[in-house]
């Protein structure tokens, strides 16, 4: 990536080809130092990606570039596209796409959506609300941690920024990072925390002014707290606390999630197979039976470097490793942590995590599943009976020495490029290269079976040939192989560009896996070979609403001053998690969330109808061309042109005549229906009263005379409430 694409003429797209799918480019490379300062005003500084050929040409239609647009701004800001970026993508294509992408992704509500998709992960947002987050740390660590208790005594907001400012810590460390367009490595090597003018008083003491940007103390700046070896998220009191230890675990689960979030790799997938309970191996079985070394000797060195950070996820100094006949020393990958540096382990470690390819390969594995809704695919073998029992016949590591990692051949057993599937390869013994395992699918070598500290060196392990389960169908295997060979792109080009998140962002959604829009009729064979594309997933409570307000111009809620629907009530309901008691997201609908869906069709069309005929033309979202009162028609120009347009508003479609029939139909039947009961008195003229219009939406604000809407005298408005709760309850909108 560091050849940029020279752009003579703005008009031209910068074409860069490809051999079949083996997806390698000619030569065209993208600038990352460039992209920050893209914009659809001034495109000579917009880099050009090499993005992706379409496989399946026959077959597969993916989504023109302004479609692509408006889904890429939807998903990664909750907001339509403004009119200058969509007519920018229209006129000069991936270029203009290119441009528009780089200023949406300096929208604040970019930074936002991706916290939200690391939340999902890390899950610290359990510690908002109250004061979950303060009740954390200790007071003898940070003396002024309820610095608002003395100054503001009885001020319960005071108490709950300054909580959830310190609960947000972790995730404000990755938006800043991804803000300032610093190596995405950061996140794990930053030698500071973040803190707001809240939050630092209790962490550092500052004297008592906004410490935001400009006046706004909720923003969040650079903070070191004097005396703590910041190591990015790894010294994260909240990250800490949301995965904690005990006298007993000694920072293991804090090595397993490490493992997993930064190098994807599932530490429990080493140690699944039967343990015999008879077996004796002395008193301490994790350094000797190896039923339990095959996970703890890559599991106990990590654990170690987290010895200078106590339960509460507070520095400690110099922490106590519990001694050779306890636990492995501490180390990673072979390396052990050498003395002068233990004060400060975690930066050692965060370090050497920075520095593995697996970082990248995490990170797009994270990325990619969190922006399309799907799992990576894995076909790979199990662990056989075979491979467990190998395991079992393996000599127990020294004592005084790291030990084999195990084998996590290809991409660490977790399926090619970072799925969630395949067994690893069983423990190594003492500084002997690790078992290979039955491997992922496939990927980059893996951590390597580690060397025993004093035993000798291990070299790491070589790339392997992922272990296929024969069963699996052809045309699956087709498709993970293009799978892999797209994601292993975009993991070279993500290390290529200097670990620029934003480009890494840009990459998927070229993909075929984000723009993939309609298939041809096929065969069943081709069906399944094509089941990985396209991302129609359910959206979240989080994208749901953000998308209501996006395409109607009002919420979901009872009131302005009271929260969405999908983000308070209904939010477990329409399968979201609240981080604590509920951590994994329902995907598929079930008969609670299509109600809820229903409901919202007909609450938000009840709200946005009106609401939208009282704006003046020019601001209005879904009434451009007609008014409350303009009468309904089948064969009019005006009505047929206002349904095209929002078709085009909530679906973001360009409507068939078949559809467009159809929604003309359920608006003509409305209509009918309401003014047959009109005339024969059994309906009112009076809309609903929470169709009634009296104060602005969002606002709450007592509306002038002129704009009240209370009546429907010609059964015009709850005809286009009826048309509007169609669309909404459609499954392209409730679909990505």
């Amino acid at each position: 990536m560091s050849q940029k694409c020279i752009h003579g003429d703005l008009r031209a797209t910068v074409v860069c080809l490809f051999l079949g799918v083996a997806l390698m480019a000619t030569g065209c490379k993208s600038d990352p130092s460039l992209f920050g300062g893209c914009s659809t005003q001034d495109m000579t500084s917009c880099p050009q990606s090499d993005g992706f050929v379409n496989p399946y040409s026959q077959e597969l239609e993916l989504l023109s570039w302004p479609a692509t647009l408006r889904k890429a701004s939807l998903e990664l800001t909750g907001k339509l596209p403004t009119d200058r970026q969509m007519q920018t993508t229209a006129e000069f294509g991936q270029t203009g796409f290119e441009a528009a992408l780089a200023e949406i992704m300096r929208d604040e509500a970019f930074f936002e959506r991706i916290m939200e998709l690391y939340n999902d992960h890390f899950l610290t947002d359990k510690y908002l609300g109250r004061e979950n987050a303060i009740e954390l740390l200790d007071e003898d660590v940070y003396p002024n941690l309820r610095w608002f208790d003395r100054k503001y005594p009885g001020d319960d907001q005071k108490a709950r920024m300054t909580n959830d400012s310190l609960a947000r810590e972790p995730l404000e460390l990755i938006a800043h990072v991804i803000r300032m367009e610093r190596p995405f490595t950061e996140i794990l090597t930053a030698d500071y925390t973040m803190a707001n003018g809240f939050s630092a008083l209790s962490l550092v003491g500052l004297p008592d002014v906004p410490l935001g940007v400009g006046e706004n103390p909720e923003s969040f700046q650079k903070v070191q707290i004097p005396g703590v070896p910041h190591a990015g998220i790894l010294t994260s009191p909240m990250f800490l606390n949301r995965f904690p230890t005990s006298d007993t675990n000694i920072n293991r689960h804090r090595s397993r999630m490490a493992y997993w979030f930064f190098l994807d790799i599932d530490i429990n997938q080493f140690g699944s197979r039967p343990v015999d309970a008879s077996d004796d191996f002395g008193e301490n079985p994790t350094l000797t039976n190896p039923n339990c070394t095959v996970c703890h000797t890559t599991m106990d060195p990590v654990a170690g470097l987290f010895m200078n950070w106590n339960e509460s996820g507070e520095y400690s100094g110099e922490g106590e490793w519990f001694g050779p006949d306890y636990i492995l020393a501490p180390g990673f990958n072979g390396e052990a942590l050498p003395d002068d540096e233990r004060t400060r382990a975690l930066q050692w470690f965060a370090q050497r995590l920075a520095d593995n390819p697996r970082f990248a390969q995490a990170t797009v594995k994270t990325v990619f599943e969190g922006l399309t809704g799907q799992k990576i695919l894995d076909i790979s073998v199990a662990a056989t009976p075979e491979m467990a029992e190998a395991a079992l016949q393996m000599p127990a590591p020294k004592a005084d020495g790291l030990g084999g990692a195990g084998g996590m051949g290809g991409a660490g057993g977790v399926m090619g490029l970072g799925g969630a599937g395949g067994d690893m390869g069983v423990g190594g013994t003492g500084g002997d290269t690790g078992v290979g395992g039955s491997a992922g699918a496939g990927g980059p070598g893996g951590v390597g079976g580690t060397g025993g500290v004093g035993g000798g060196e291990t070299p790491p392990l070589p790339d392997l040939d992922p272990t296929i389960d024969p069963t699996v169908p052809a045309a699956l295997q087709r498709a993970y192989n293009l799978q892999q060979q797209i994601l292993r792109t975009i993991q070279s080009r993500f290390i290529a560009s200097n670990y620029n998140f934003k480009l890494l962002v840009l990459e998927i959604v070229l993909s075929p896996y984000f723009r993939a829009k309609n298939a041809a009729p096929m065969t069943a064979e081709m069906e399944m070979e094509l089941s990985t594309f396209g991302t129609a997933r359910l959206l979240t409570p989080e994208h749901l609403t953000r998308k209501i307000e996006a395409t109607t111009g009002v919420r979901w809620r009872q009131r302005p001053d009271r929260p969405d629907y999908l983000l308070d009530q209904y939010r477990i309901f329409y399968g979201g998690i609240d981080s604590d008691l509920v951590t994994k997201r329902v995907t598929e609908p079930n008969g609670v969330m299509a109600s809820l869906a229903q409901r919202m069709a007909y609450e938000v069309a009840c709200s946005a109808v009106p609401y939208d005929f009282s704006k003046p033309v020019k601001e209005r979202f879904l009434f451009p061309t007609v008014d409350a009162d303009t009468k309904l028609s089948e064969s009019s120009d005006q009505v047929r042109e206002t349904v095209r347009h929002l078709h085009s508003r909530l679906l973001g479609e360009v409507v068939s005549d078949e559809e467009l029939d159809a929604t003309l139909g359920v608006l003509m039947q409305a209509y009918s229906l309401g003014r047959q009961g009109l005339a024969d008195g059994t309906v009112s003229e009076d809309l609903a009263d929470p169709c009634r219009l009296n104060r602005d939406r969002n606002t709450n604000t007592q509306l002038p005379d002129g704009r009240r809407i209370n009546r429907d005298s010609e059964y015009t408005i709850r005809a286009w409430m009826a048309a509007v709760s169609y669309l909404l309850a459609d499954y392209g909108f409730l679909y990505e």
